[in-house]
């Protein structure tokens, strides 16, 4: 069978469009536009300012969601239930500034897919439970894990608490749950921890390699920024569900699509957490560092009217934030009911694909290794 998107890209069109920007400096020369500039100084401070801070609050968070799943587990209430419901939604909100990093550790674990692949397939996670045997390294089970597959059984097996916690303590399947509810948490944990630490080993050499040679520090995170921007944030959160390519709302495609009051706040957490990469802003405190738009002045791109495209960039960056504040929620309901306004933040989002994928890239001497194939 062929691999499919399965995070808000199941729906990907037919057609398949693949983008390579390159810029026509021979592919083994280092130095590029705005050679001055030093990288090293940026690359540090997304390591330092980013990158560690993140990681370590990931993996924070993933520890008390592991503690509470525990305690849940153990002894099942409703108690119980709205202390790890509130564990997922914290663990759930840091996972938007750090799926941004899937480069290195994060991509060779390829830590995405135990994380956030949705929809959640519930058939799967039934099927799973039922017959207690599965295994979620396979490539099978990426859609029946994670949070997606969290929110199913926190939020989506019954319309209320009580009822919720009672598949976990009087129904038939109750102990079954309960192991793959463990299973999930034990799984996302043991593989966030993985990346952390293999970052602390990663860390020096992502800093030394300065080049945009392909397969250096610059190329693998500048098309993993593009590919979460493009693909994870501006297709997956918003123009699938609104059916912006299809021309066909799908409101069961939205993230947290069990929790429907969490899926704009996520949103904006992953815009946020793009304009702060590009910033070159701390992780934890928002610091301004070295960083996209820093290396983008440097090279002094500028526009068609002489506006410096890091200038321009940012502008874009402020209206889509803002239409994306003003868009009605939850994104469930909004598809079909305001899709309109819905529309309008995905038209804003798009605005700057061409920006960032095309002008910042090139720019930067980088090229685009992964294949655009929504269609747009």
């Amino acid at each position: 069978m062929m691999r499919k998107w399965l995070v808000t890209t199941l729906l990907a069109a037919a057609a398949t469009t693949t983008l390579v920007v390159s810029c026509t400096k021979d592919k083994d020369k280092t130095d590029t536009p705005g050679s001055n500039y030093d990288r090293g100084a940026m690359l540090s401070n997304y390591a330092d300012n980013y990158l560690t801070p993140a990681y370590a609050d990931m993996a924070t968070k993933m520890a008390q969601l592991k503690t509470d799943a525990e305690a849940f587990v153990a002894a099942p209430d409703t108690a119980k239930l709205i202390a790890l419901r509130a564990s997922w939604v914290q663990a759930y909100t840091t996972w938007q500034g750090v799926e941004i990093l899937e480069f290195g550790p994060e991509a060779s674990i390829s830590l995405r897919d135990y994380f956030n692949i949705y929809p959640v397939s519930v058939t799967k996670v039934n099927n799973n439970i039922a017959s207690s045997t599965y295994d979620l390294e396979q490539f099978v089970n990426k859609d029946a894990q994670g949070f997606p597959a969290l929110d199913y059984l926190l939020n989506g097996i019954a319309t209320t608490n009580a009822g919720i916690t009672a598949m976990y303590t009087t129904d038939a399947a109750a102990t079954a749950r309960k192991q793959y509810l463990s299973a999930i948490v034990t799984k996302m944990n043991t593989k966030i921890v993985a990346v952390k630490d293999a970052w602390a080993t990663y860390k020096s050499g992502f800093t030394a390699n300065t080049s945009t040679n392909a397969g250096s520090s610059m190329s693998v995170m500048t098309n993993a920024f593009m590919l979460y921007y493009e693909r994870y944030v501006r297709a997956g959160k918003i123009g699938l569900p609104v059916g912006a390519m299809s021309g066909v709302a799908a409101p069961e495609l939205t993230e947290s699509y069990y929790y429907p009051t969490l899926s704009k706040e996520l949103a904006i957490v992953a815009l946020n957490s793009v304009i702060a990469w590009y910033e070159g802003r701390g992780y934890n405190n928002g610091a301004d560092g070295q960083g996209f738009k820093d290396y983008l002045t440097a090279v002094a791109t500028k526009d068609n009217t002489g506006k410096l495209m890091a200038d321009v960039i940012s502008t874009e960056f402020a209206e889509a934030k803002a239409e994306l504040a003003s868009m009605p929620s939850p994104i469930r309901n909004a598809v079909t009911t305001n899709r309109a306004d819905v529309l309008k933040v995905y038209e804003q989002m798009q605005q700057l694909v061409p920006l960032l994928k095309v002008d910042m890239v090139s720019a930067f001497g980088i090229s685009i290794t992964y294949t655009d194939n929504d269609g747009d």
